[in-house]
């Protein structure tokens, strides 16, 4: 329960990094599909930082590079269930619901990949 405590209190940073990139760049264009992507990579890097200093620290791999790979690999992965639900949703629902049921849904995901893909060291 420690290591989700940890992973969710990154994930806040993540969250916020990427609601206040995601809404300054939907003020400035009109493109609302890359302003989600630049918030979303952006906050994908900020978490990977994270949780190889602080959730998972005593879970190092010998690659930080391959870490790097497999965490936004895995994000990836986490951010088109995100994406999925966010346009899925956003025409029946307000724009931040649909944006918090994005991010809700990538969270589990992205938690289960964390713990048997990127930070598991015999994984190489």
């Amino acid at each position: 329960m420690q290591v989700f405590k940890k992973f969710c209190f990154i994930g806040g940073i993540g969250f916020a990094i990427d609601s206040v990139v995601f809404s300054l760049l939907v003020m400035v264009t009109d493109n609302i599909i890359l302003s989600r992507l630049v918030a979303f990579w952006l906050a994908a890097s900020v978490t990977w930082l994270g949780n190889r200093l602080y959730t998972y620290r005593h879970q190092q791999s010998n690659s930080i590079l391959y870490q790097w790979y497999k965490h936004m690999l895995s994000a990836h992965f986490s951010g088109a269930i995100n994406l999925l639900v966010f346009f899925g949703v956003k025409d029946y629902i307000s724009l931040p619901i649909a944006f918090c049921l994005g991010i809700i849904l990538g969270l589990f995901s992205n938690y289960f990949l964390a713990n048997r893909f990127v930070f598991v060291s015999n994984f190489k």
